[in-house]
């Protein structure tokens, strides 16, 4: 039994580490999918070695053949991207891919409060988010999958950002327990193109069933 080229260690999530779970199963590479409890990893007990991950934070990538160990969940997202040339094919494609997936981060920056505010806050950021923040980004991004085809975000083959987009859409939806694509058929579409891809439907089939 061979060996692993790669280590992701995260929660027992979704959340920030699917894409790269996502890029691995569409490249067909095995991968070690380490996932820890969060209560065991908020106790400052020692038995977790946290030092062992860059800043003390997860996720990590460890890339066992070059010795690398990544943190940054975007940053990991990208390095798999590039790795295994699925960033366009052009400076100009992989800077769109850039642009989207910090969209995604922004509306990510805006919504992540909720997990601690209380329960009016949360329903005046969600109100807000829903009201301005989903048509300022979702708006445009419709209109360029139209101009593109409607299948890929970027160019005319599939890239990193397509997954970690469809993921997104579909945790946001998720986690505000509302339809956010409802009125933007064009990304539901592409969502849906992605998550029938056989590597990515046979993955979502057989990984461990969490929340977010």
């Amino acid at each position: 039994m061979s060996t692993p080229k790669y280590k992701l260690f995260y929660f027992n999530w979704m959340w920030i580490a699917e894409p790269a779970r996502y890029l691995l199963s569409y490249v067909q590479e095995e991968f070690e999918d380490v996932r820890y409890n969060y209560e065991d990893w908020m106790k400052d007990d020692g038995k977790i070695n946290k030092k062992a991950f860059p800043y003390g934070k997860l996720p990590c990538l460890e890339d066992v053949e070059n010795g690398l160990k990544l943190g940054q969940s975007f940053t990991i997202a990208r390095y798999l991207g590039r790795k295994y040339n699925l960033v366009g094919t052009c400076d100009a494609e992989a800077a769109k891919c850039d642009e989207y997936a910090d969209v995604v981060k922004d509306m990510l920056a805006e919504v992540e409060p909720m997990w601690r505010a209380n329960e009016e806050t949360k329903e005046s950021i969600k109100t807000n988010f829903l009201a301005k923040t989903l048509p300022r980004y979702f708006s445009v991004i419709e209109q360029d999958l139209k101009k593109n085809g409607g299948k890929f975000l970027v160019g005319e083959t599939i890239s990193w950002v397509d997954f970690l987009f469809a993921h997104f859409t579909e945790m946001l939806g998720i986690y505000l327990k509302t339809d956010i694509l409802a009125n933007y058929p064009g990304i539901r579409a592409h969502q849906k193109g992605i998550f029938e891809i056989d590597e990515i439907r046979n993955w979502r089939s057989a990984r461990p069933v969490t929340t977010y």
